[in-house]
């Protein structure tokens, strides 16, 4: 017979990878932001993450913009709980980004590293682009 504390046990470590899942899985069902209104702008949504990994956020709201998300090697594994209402995905991520005092380089077209935002890092990861990338319209 199985004992409680092994199923105990089993529901605490499987609970984060199961979230996630869902999370992905509902991921499918939005709009990427190259999809825009007919007005021509950027589709705006609601965010909601409650006490989420940080880089399981980073990662899903990556993933919705077709971003492969690298992360250095000494981001934490902190938690994040956050309610943004009317943003973009683009908004969505510098946002959590910004909250967490991370950083993100573009390393390749579709690709991005995610590290502390920190003088060492910045030094580390210069050779590539700033994410997101400043446009003349952008600041």
């Amino acid at each position: 017979m199985i004992s409680r504390n092994l199923i105990q046990q089993s529901l605490k470590n499987l609970a984060p990878a199961l979230f996630l899942l869902l999370c992905c899985s509902i991921s499918a069902f939005a709009q990427t932001p190259s999809e825009t209104k007919e007005s021509g702008q950027k589709v705006r949504r609601s965010i909601t993450f409650q006490n989420i990994l940080a880089k399981a956020a980073i990662s899903v709201v990556g993933k919705q913009m077709d971003l492969n998300v690298l992360f250095d090697e000494t981001v934490r594994e902190d938690r994040l709980s956050i309610e943004l209402t009317d943003v973009t995905l683009e908004q969505a991520l510098k946002i959590i980004l910004e909250e967490k005092k991370l950083q993100a380089r573009i390393m390749e077209e579709k690709t991005i590293i995610v590290f502390p935002d920190n003088e060492a890092k910045r030094k580390k990861y210069e050779q590539y682009e700033p994410w997101p990338v400043k446009s003349d319209g952008n600041k």
